[in-house]
């Protein structure tokens, strides 16, 4: 039985590590914090991770499933506090209702951009207002 080594310095010295909460990059999303626990091979020499092509691609659905439940959550708050549709949402996203639901669902998943912007709605109280495509920031501005 081979034993595994670190890519990066050669050292056998190596432990399972939680990444529940750790930062990963994946596809065009910059960071998606993990919500589940996660455990990868790290070297205690030089903190290099080891991962199998299994492992990454396991990694990979794990990131995806976190995309999905922290959009659904963010969904989820900007309709009960704003006391709107999905279809009032969706006009201040910019997406179709349609789209807006497949997002929701976990059928499609969302651009970064989305991804972000609705984040935004959901932890900033006044950007809902702000962007109601019906909103005169002009008005706003005299």
């Amino acid at each position: 039985m081979s034993t595994k080594r670190c890519g990066e310095c050669g050292s056998k010295n190596l432990a399972l590590k939680s990444q529940i909460g750790k930062p990963y990059p994946w596809k065009d999303y910059h960071a998606v914090f993990l919500s589940k626990d996660y455990k990868v091979l790290e070297c205690a020499q030089c903190g290099n991770t080891v991962e199998s092509g299994a492992d990454i691609a396991n990694l990979s659905k794990l990131l995806q499933e976190t995309v999905i439940e922290q959009i659904q959550t963010f969904i989820e708050m900007i309709l009960t506090r704003e006391g709107c549709k999905q279809t009032d949402l969706a006009s201040h996203v910019g997406v179709s209702p349609q789209h807006l639901s497949e997002i929701k669902s976990g059928r499609k998943q969302p651009s970064f951009q989305t991804y972000n912007f609705l984040k935004t709605l959901a932890f900033e109280n006044r950007s809902f207002r702000v962007s109601d495509p019906q909103y005169n920031f002009l008005k706003r501005a005299i």
